[in-house]
């Protein structure tokens, strides 16, 4: 793992009206990290992830993305530096095959061997593990579920991008699916790739994080592995409802 940070968020800060969504939050992503950021409902997960990725600006602060100020950068600028991007909704094109989708990140790619031998490395990792045949002519809004979901992070790897944010990745998924998905993407962090994911599964949590950040009422109320956070009763009475 580099000692290089990969994404930053310093003082940021969200209201919406009367609530705030995020409040004074200090995170530090280093290259090369698999993240977790977990939450109790209606802590602010949602709310940080827009604000990380530009679908909301901040109120205050700043968020920086390998080094670069980014905090008044749209989307498709924070994809340029390198972002990778998948939301809860997913967002593969139904009417496209899955070579098709596949295809569109590749085509918006200004070419670097470099860049692209990397990526396609990545890509290859990922389809392999997610049994997913990029010459494959079906619809994307013909595949189950699960499928729908891994062909939307391979399509996000398909554009070479060195930092992943992930929302939800497991939403709806079996165990098996999900144990699944945890592989493909601890499999990639091991290829260099910087993983950002929120999520609520903690039994997913606990098969890839390297480190978790916990969020309560829009402030980071504690970061550590996942024996520390697992382990702390304030951590199980906010997430978990009740302590053991």
């Amino acid at each position: 793992m580099s000692d290089g940070i990969a994404l930053e968020a310093r003082g940021v800060n969200k209201r919406f009206g009367g609530v705030v969504a995020a409040d004074g939050i200090e995170l530090q992503v280093k290259q090369g990290e698999l993240r977790c950021i977990i939450r109790p409902n209606g802590a602010g997960k949602s709310t940080l992830f827009s604000l990380l990725c530009g679908i909301q600006r901040v109120d205050s602060g700043q968020i920086f993305i390998h080094k670069h100020d980014a905090t008044r950068m749209h989307q498709f600028q924070r994809v340029r530096l390198g972002v990778g991007l998948t939301f809860q909704t997913n967002r593969a094109y139904q009417q496209l095959t899955v070579k098709q989708n596949l295809a569109v990140p590749n085509s918006k790619l200004s070419y670097n061997k470099e860049n692209h031998d990397i990526a396609r490395e990545r890509l290859m990792i990922a389809l392999e593990g997610f049994e997913l045949d990029p010459h494959d002519e079906t619809l994307a809004g013909e595949l189950p579920h699960h499928k729908l979901q891994w062909l939307e992070i391979s399509m996000v790897l398909a554009g070479c991008p060195d930092l992943v944010l992930i929302d939800e990745p497991t939403a709806g998924m079996s165990r098996r699916e999900t144990n699944r998905t945890a592989e493909v993407l601890s499999n990639l962090n091991t290829y260099g790739l910087t993983i950002v994911v929120v999520e609520h599964d903690i039994h997913f949590v606990k098969s890839v994080a390297q480190v978790v950040t916990v969020l309560h009422q829009g402030k980071i109320f504690m970061e550590g592995n996942v024996s520390q956070i697992t382990a702390n009763e304030d951590v199980k009475k906010i997430y978990l409802g009740h302590a053991h």
